[in-house]
């Protein structure tokens, strides 16, 4: 039995639209790991910080952005960053030769 050319054509926008479906669930699969991901890592960090700085636990939410932008979120913080960083690329260079 042949299908007609508007049968096919249905068919089609049926797989397509099933697909879509699937990117979709895919996709949502995708950002909620990352979200997790970055949850566990801000929670890892956050512990390694109180316990270097036992203190921290005491101040308040803006007291706490204060300590960030004048001990972290600055030029000195990014140099420190970009030298961690850039150790960590030159360790992983010497390690393929």
């Amino acid at each position: 039995m042949t299908k007609t050319r508007q049968e096919k054509i249905d068919k089609l926008t049926a797989q397509i639209a099933e697909q879509q479906n699937q990117l979709k669930q895919e996709k949502k699969k995708q950002n909620e790991e990352a979200r997790k991901a970055k949850t566990k890592r801000q929670i890892a960090r956050q512990g390694l910080l109180e316990s270097a700085l036992p203190e921290v636990v005491n101040l308040t939410d803006e007291q706490y952005k204060a300590f960030i932008a004048r001990a972290v979120a600055n030029d000195f913080g990014r140099k420190i960053v970009a030298g961690i960083l850039a150790e960590r690329g030159n360790g992983a260079n010497e390690n393929q030769k």
